[in-house]
């Protein structure tokens, strides 16, 4: 492998300017002009209510949420089914819109993917848009995230595969034979990865994680973002 620039340790990555105020996904909706819709091709909302059709419950997990205004707007959307849904929020820090009085089915964790634990052992729908741009252990994270896909269900989450240096693999094909491997589809156009369950067993990633460059420049959003390194 080739030097390596400076790699912060994930607890020091938190701490990150470029991590603590990345604004790309505080003020995004459900749907409408700036929305989770317009990202990934489907509207959440839309989503949990034909899964309630035929589920008792619909538990939506948003990693990385920001404001959590998808999660605020899709509750409002589905207010007559709230004794039936779980939205759960997580974001590294307390930018949450206030809660309205009248919706019961939102919580909100502050916490970082790499460590936190979910209080529900699966959920339907798993969200991340354009959070994993920001954290360290990237493979990681998608590796805990699929392992908490409820059968038939869906996670998608914004993925730079430019964003991760897995030794001297300058294509990235280590990565793609993971996702391949855990039944994950890489979209290389759109930069997402999607993956319906029932999945294969999610395998943790096999090559050590050393560290994350915060001074990696801009991304294909045209924000700082961070590059994640593994072992060779």
């Amino acid at each position: 492998m080739k030097q390596l620039p400076k790699l912060l340790p994930e607890e020091e990555l938190v701490w990150s300017p470029i991590v603590a105020n990345n604004r790309m996904n505080r003020e995004r909706q459900a749907s409408g002009v700036n929305s989770y819709e317009n990202e990934v091709g489907f509207c959440p909302k839309d989503w949990l209510r034909t899964l309630l059709a035929h589920e008792s419950e619909a538990c939506w997990l948003d990693v990385c949420c920001g404001k959590g205004n998808a999660l605020l707007q899709t509750a409002q959307a589905l207010a007559s089914s709230q004794g039936r849904l779980h939205l759960h929020g997580v974001d590294l820090v307390d930018f949450f819109a206030p809660i309205p009085e009248q919706v019961n089915c939102i919580r909100f964790f502050i916490g970082s993917i790499t460590h936190w634990q979910p209080p529900l052992p699966a959920y339907h729908l798993i969200t991340c848009i354009h959070g994993l741009h920001y954290v360290g252990d990237k493979l990681g994270a998608i590796a805990r995230l699929g392992k908490i896909l409820a059968p038939g269900g869906k996670m998608v989450a914004s993925f730079d595969l430019a964003s991760v240096q897995v030794g001297n693999d300058a294509q990235g094909e280590t990565v793609l034979e993971w996702f391949r491997q855990a039944g994950i589809e890489y979209d290389a156009q759109k930069k997402l990865i999607i993956a319906q369950a029932p999945l294969p067993h999610v395998p943790s990633f096999a090559h050590a994680y050393l560290g994350a460059n915060d001074r990696a420049g801009k991304n294909y959003t045209g924000q700082e973002a961070v590059t994640a390194y593994y072992a060779e």
